[in-house]
């Protein structure tokens, strides 16, 4: 084989990599957005699931409450110039008192620790109107593991978990932030 040939055969090499690798790369996001796709519709499932569930009995942690909203979303900017943002799931009001739960497909430690330690400053920094009421912290999943609730139990946060067509509740030891 000449040089010529090689150079050429090298080349032919090269342009079938890259036809190969942009061909990877199309099905690699394709699949990337519909497994992202598959993850929002889990998520959205399990938020109607539980706002269904609590707007039909207005309680939680044995507290009956007023107002049910899953159309709590605020954006603030901080004297630092700092923009805070946040979303909750679902919020029940009763006028002294209210429930911050997060709806989870899968709920996992990180969720518990970001409701605790950032959920619950944004939203006093959003709606500082609410700053006198008794908040109460809830996540409700389809998928609740032990770890989960062992750690919940010990943040003080209630669970609500899918038992079939009904939910179940575990708020004994919930408590005020």
């Amino acid at each position: 084989m000449t040089d010529q040939e090689l150079r050429d055969l090298h080349k032919e090499i090269d342009r079938k990599w890259q036809k190969e690798r942009e061909d990877f790369d199309k099905k690699f996001w394709a699949m990337h957005k519909e497994i992202g796709g598959i993850s929002n519709s889990n998520g959205d499932f399990a938020e109607e699931f539980f706002y269904n569930s609590l707007e039909k009995t207005m309680t939680f942690a044995g507290i009956h409450f007023d107002v049910i909203s899953n159309k709590f979303n605020g954006k603030k900017t901080m004297p630092d110039k700092t923009e805070i943002k946040a979303q909750f799931d679902i919020v029940l009001h009763n006028g002294d008192s209210l429930a911050l739960i997060e709806a989870k497909y899968k709920a996992n430690l990180k969720d518990l620790k970001e409701l605790v330690e950032k959920k619950v400053p944004n939203f006093r920094f959003l709606y500082p109107k609410y700053a006198k009421c008794k908040l109460y912290l809830g996540i409700g999943s389809l998928v609740l593991k032990d770890r989960v609730v062992q750690e919940a139990k010990k943040l003080g946060i209630g669970l609500m978990k899918q038992r079939g067509d009904a939910v179940e509740y575990k708020t004994d030891w919930v408590r005020v932030y």
